[in-house]
């Protein structure tokens, strides 16, 4: 039986393309890691160390690796093992220049922004590995639509929706009733929807987040700060929950800051949000360290972000 390993990041956007996955190669051996973006490197050395098989393919999306594992894996491709890595985040951009097995297509011809779910679906459509369906199509569009926060332009609120319910009920849960559902949908041919027990614990998660939104802004702090020569304003708050729709209430209610940033603790993390058409975040955040989309990104919270957006900030004896 041919083998399958697949690799992905491990939030909405990198779960879904293995749920693809487990539809298109049910008929083969289909294992697959969902990663953060600091670990994908170790676990894809760590397969390679540990398994020696030529006839495994290879599929890494919605995720970049470092150059020394590319050099690695584009070893094992000129040796005739298939590997293909698929991502539309403009950071893995050069990888794509350097090597044919990795795709990277931020925007498509259209002009349409992409998600890593939606490239690999049109892959796998391609490689007559997968069959359209209306469930299939909207589930991928749903998941397209919060990952590049179209949905927001577009007043999608059940791409939403379905992302906080992947982080409101247990993965193997939301994996194995996405793929039950995707699967019947062959039969069915029916649009993706939520049962009665989702809809009721998104309902009680809607009113956690509003509350959670008006106790943070009173907590935000408007200030000025300087990135890589270019000076902005920011509000930043301490947030450890729902940063996505907190950051972008920040953005949309005090429209003289330029973006939001939400201080994670607890995760040593930064998130980054904004809705101005002037503002790219991807860049921002790069000078930072981190990455991402134009208006959502992220960094580690390092020695130079803790000094920038806290100790400069909330210890101003001018304030």
């Amino acid at each position: 039986m041919e083998k399958i390993k697949m690799f992905s990041h491990n939030d909405l956007d990198g779960v879904s393309p293995a749920i693809l996955g487990m539809l298109a190669f049910e008929e083969k051996e289909f294992d697959y890691d969902t990663v953060g973006i600091g670990r994908i490197d170790e676990t894809v050395t760590h397969f390679l160390d540990e398994h020696n098989d030529k006839n495994t393919e290879i599929y890494i999306t919605d995720i970049s690796v470092s150059d020394e594992v590319a050099h690695r894996l584009n070893e094992l491709v000129e040796q005739g093992q298939k590997v293909t890595l698929i991502d539309h985040h403009i950071s893995a951009l050069p990888l794509s220049e350097k090597y044919e097995w990795v795709h990277v297509t931020p925007e498509d011809s259209s002009g349409t922004k992409t998600a890593a779910t939606s490239l690999f679906y049109e892959y796998l459509i391609q490689q007559n590995l997968l069959t359209r369906t209306k469930a299939l199509d909207e589930y991928v569009e749903l998941v397209r639509l919060f990952d590049t926060w179209d949905w927001f332009r577009e007043k999608n609120e059940k791409a939403k929706r379905l992302n906080h319910l992947y982080y409101l009920i247990n993965h193997e849960e939301f994996k194995d009733m996405v793929y039950e559902k995707l699967k019947a949908s062959y039969e069915e041919d029916e649009l993706f929807t939520f049962n009665e027990r989702h809809e009721i614990l998104l309902e009680a998660e809607e009113k956690k987040i509003e509350k959670y939104i008006q106790d943070k802004q009173k907590q935000m702090i408007t200030a000025s700060v300087t990135i890589a020569e270019e000076e902005y304003v920011a509000g930043i708050v301490f947030a450890e929950n729902y940063q996505s729709e907190l950051g972008n209430a920040l953005c949309l209610e005090h429209e003289d800051i330029d973006f939001s940033v939400l201080i994670d603790m607890g995760r040593q993390k930064i998130g980054f949000r904004a809705v101005k058409d002037q503002i790219n975040l991807a860049d921002i955040a790069g000078h930072l360290g981190g990455g991402g989309h134009p208006k959502a990104s992220g960094c580690s919270l390092t020695h130079e972000t803790f000094k920038l957006f806290v100790v400069s900030q909330l210890f101003n004896e001018k304030k």
